[in-house]
């Protein structure tokens, strides 16, 4: 079973941008730099599928993307939180 916590996020970066040469690494660079659990999460559940496929890393960085949005968009409830 591998498992990327405790490792530095850029080996899940790059464990996730092997599945499609190159074509994410900018994303996943920045998904790392704001939800570095999540990237380590979603590398070591492909980490332990036998038979993990690009399409499985696709839909993978499809969810980072969401997170992301999630974590770096305004909420209404965020403006009246900071009051």
């Amino acid at each position: 079973m591998d498992n990327f916590f405790g490792q530095p996020v850029g080996r899940s970066v790059l464990y996730l941008n092997d599945f499609h040469n190159g074509k994410h690494l900018d994303e996943l660079n920045k998904f790392s730099a704001v939800i570095p659990k999540d990237v380590m999460g979603m590398a070591s559940l492909l980490a332990n599928i036998s038979d993990a496929t690009p399409n499985h890393a696709e839909l993978a960085i499809q969810s980072l993307r969401e997170w992301y949005a999630d974590e770096t968009t305004d909420s209404p409830n965020q403006e009246q939180d900071e009051q």
